[in-house]
């Protein structure tokens, strides 16, 4: 099963389409928040994306109150956090994020928020903080399908298989 996993579009809704175009075997569309506008936009041939709310999702047209600022989702054996980061600091730390996963027994974070692409393995018995880790974590952000910080519009995808989780990064 494949993810394509989407974040901080800021107006791009013509981005999150060309991401989708190039992705349209994604079994789900997951969306990191911050542009929840653009997504409403963008026709997903049926496909209704899982979304959570941002920080810049909280006014305009849409108050998006009825769309959580943070999911737990359930793909075969594998659970998966989804937030935007912004609740948790992600720009200074991923320390509360990652504590926010643990106890959620997340085996993937999926977070938002910094524009910037990260995927990080952490294994089982790994201390962040005051927390340590009783399975591995992979920690994964996308990067920004509207206004990156780090390189070209970005967006991330996610394999899951029986015994794997393989992630990857992709520009438009």
């Amino acid at each position: 099963m494949t993810l394509l996993i989407l974040s901080d579009s800021h107006g791009r809704a013509d981005n999150i389409l060309r991401a989708y175009e190039r992705n349209r075997q994604a079994a789900e569309i997951l969306f990191l928040g911050d542009g929840l506008n653009d997504v409403q936009r963008v026709g997903f041939d049926g496909k209704v994306p899982i979304c959570v709310r941002g920080n810049c999702d909280a006014g305009g047209v849409f108050s998006f109150s009825d769309v959580p600022a943070e999911r737990i989702l359930s793909f075969g054996e594998y659970n998966i956090l989804m937030l935007h980061g912004h609740n948790y600091g992600v720009k200074s730390s991923l320390e509360r994020a990652i504590a926010r996963a643990a106890e959620k027994g997340a085996d993937l974070l999926l977070y938002g928020h910094t524009h910037i692409r990260r995927d990080v393995y952490l294994p089982e018995g790994t201390e962040i903080g005051d927390v340590r880790l009783v399975k591995p974590l992979r920690v994964f952000n996308p990067g920004s399908i509207g206004s990156p910080r780090n390189g070209g519009y970005s967006f991330g995808l996610i394999t899951i298989r029986s015994k794997d989780i393989l992630t990857s990064h992709g520009e438009i």
